[in-house]
């Protein structure tokens, strides 16, 4: 592990990079809808349900991984205790999870990182966040899973009429490949940030009500810093130009169409401030992502660059890009803490839009960073050397990127 010592500055950059990095890592709203339960079924308590299907990336850990989110609420006039989460496919138990283990992975749905919660409160809602690992490879891939959640049910009005004290849940995934792209950097100590598949990640907690459907929109972005000498910053960080990631060329991942520019959205505020929102200056959807390019590369698969330096983009809506061609400079505008690339593949040419997989074509892993718990910019670094090819860096994943 390597670590360089830093100043004030640098602390802010630590302390608030991981919080607020995400371009739109808050949970906003859901409307959550009570069960149905027609004469003669039990009455279960809690209501459990997908957000939508799970979908799937081979990443740098050799695993096979399968996103999904378990959406719980609970009617009642008394509280419920969630006591396991077992997933199976056919009669193979492939995750099982009880106690801290499940609460790490659940969360209320008021914010975008919050401490993790085994206790659903009466009238409200939590979401599991479920991160499904296989060995083997995508070609095995199941059709769907199977979850049952066991709870318990304080004692209180209504809690005798509970008959089951479980639900089962069953939820398709899409078979679709990810889709394989270049990276969007070049060159060495690119750190992915927020990054799938860390439930404790501010991306894989991001949710929205997008056209009244509780939506995740940040299930495999990734924020990339950049890190040098074991740092985010040189000097005493008291400029953004000491961030290392600053002004660095965007690359466009794929041959595609511009299908949306968002332009003139100013720098956050650096520092950014103790308390209070780094960037005042966001008054739509679209000033969440800054100053932001969105390139349709195919078929529901619109490539987001976002956070760029204010007058940097070099593209137009409607304009042919080739893979490799550069759409602006990495900044810090709209809803940023520190300098960083915010990037996603997403389902449609909005700033706001469902997340969904993709893999690098190559790139050399370089290993993995953390932030230093002490809350400075230094990074503690686990050396892994290797080549990749055709998978996601999963969080924290060090990268050396190049042409083709």
């Amino acid at each position: 592990m390597t670590t360089i010592s830093s100043g004030r500055a640098r602390r802010n950059f630590g302390r608030g990079v991981l919080g607020s990095l995400a371009a739109f890592g808050v949970c906003l709203a859901a409307v959550v809808v009570g069960p149905v339960n027609p004469a003669g079924a039990a009455v279960t308590g809690l209501s459990v349900q997908s957000t939508g299907a799970a979908r799937y990336v081979p990443a740098t850990d050799g695993q096979v991984h399968i996103e999904y989110n378990l959406l719980t609420a609970n009617p009642l006039p008394t509280d419920a205790t969630l006591k396991s989460l077992v997933v199976r496919t056919g009669q193979r138990t492939v995750l099982e999870l009880r106690g801290d283990a499940l609460a790490r992975i659940t969360q209320s749905l008021n914010v975008g990182i919050a401490p993790p919660v085994d206790v659903v409160p009466s009238g409200s809602s939590v979401v599991s966040l479920v991160d499904v690992q296989l060995a083997k490879s995508a070609r095995d891939l199941p059709r769907r899973l199977t979850s049952i959640v066991r709870y318990t049910v304080a004692p209180g009005p209504l809690s005798n009429a509970v008959d089951r004290h479980q639900v089962a849940v069953r939820t398709r995934v899409i078979g679709r490949a990810p889709v394989v792209i270049a990276p969007p950097l070049r060159g060495s100590g690119w750190w992915g940030a927020n990054a799938c598949c860390d439930p404790a990640g501010s991306h894989r907690r991001g949710f929205l009500a997008i056209d009244g459907v509780l939506t995740p929109i940040e299930v495999f972005a990734i924020d990339y810093i950049r890190i040098v000498k074991g740092s985010t910053v040189g000097g005493d960080g008291a400029e953004i130009t000491d961030a290392f990631a600053y002004g660095e060329p965007i690359h466009n991942v794929a041959r595609g169409r511009v299908v949306a520019v968002h332009r003139g959205v100013p720098n956050a505020l650096w520092p950014p401030p103790e308390s209070g929102p780094p960037n005042p200056a966001l008054n739509t959807s679209a000033d969440y992502t800054g100053n932001s390019v969105i390139v349709k590369i195919a078929r529901g698969r619109f490539a987001l660059y976002a956070h760029m330096v204010p007058g940097s983009i070099r593209v137009k809506k409607g304009q042919l890009l080739r893979s490799g061609q550069i759409v602006g400079k990495l900044g810090n505008t709209g809803n940023s803490s520190a300098p960083h690339l915010h990037f996603a593949i997403q389902s449609r040419p909005r700033p706001l839009a469902g997340s969904r997989p993709y893999v690098f074509d190559h790139f050399q892993l370089e290993g993995f960073g953390a932030f230093d718990p002490s809350g400075s910019s230094d990074v503690l670094i686990t050396p892994k050397p290797r080549r990749e090819h055709k998978v996601y860096p999963l969080a924290g994943a060090i990268a050396t990127f190049s042409e083709r």
